[in-house]
């Protein structure tokens, strides 16, 4: 009786410490990939990191996007582009290093059927 006790305490052991041990791996196996994943989605930008951080701070390239909108008949046009102009200069540190090259609308970050959605939930009865 006492040799069965402790059998099934070392089945019930071993099979802990097997799983915890796969798990562990799997673990290790799913962080990996995600690391991975990142570096090589984020390759582009972290070129730009890196080529700007052995650069001096007065000398490294800016590296703020303009805010963009749609574009407006040719009489506001002078307007939004010098009130975006000052609202970038007004976000920099020191806006003598900075030009504004051209300002653009930004994609859509939402599909059409999330907005179909919204505005149906919201429209007044």
């Amino acid at each position: 009786m006492g040799e069965n006790i402790t059998l099934s305490l070392t089945i019930l052991l071993t099979g802990f410490a097997v799983v915890f041990a796969v798990l562990l791996i799997l673990i290790g196996i799913i962080k990996a990939y995600g690391t991975a994943v990142y570096k090589i989605q984020n390759k582009h930008q972290m070129k730009k990191i890196t080529r700007n951080a052995d650069l001096p701070k007065a000398v490294r390239e800016p590296e703020i996007e303009a805010p963009v909108t749609e574009e407006i008949d040719e009489e506001n046009s002078d307007e939004l582009i010098a009130v975006i102009s000052a609202a970038v200069y007004s976000m920099v540190d020191s806006p003598k290093n900075i030009r504004i090259k051209g300002i653009r609308k930004a994609p859509s970050r939402t599909n059409a059927w999330r907005n179909a959605g919204i505005s149906d939930n919201v429209r007044p009865f």
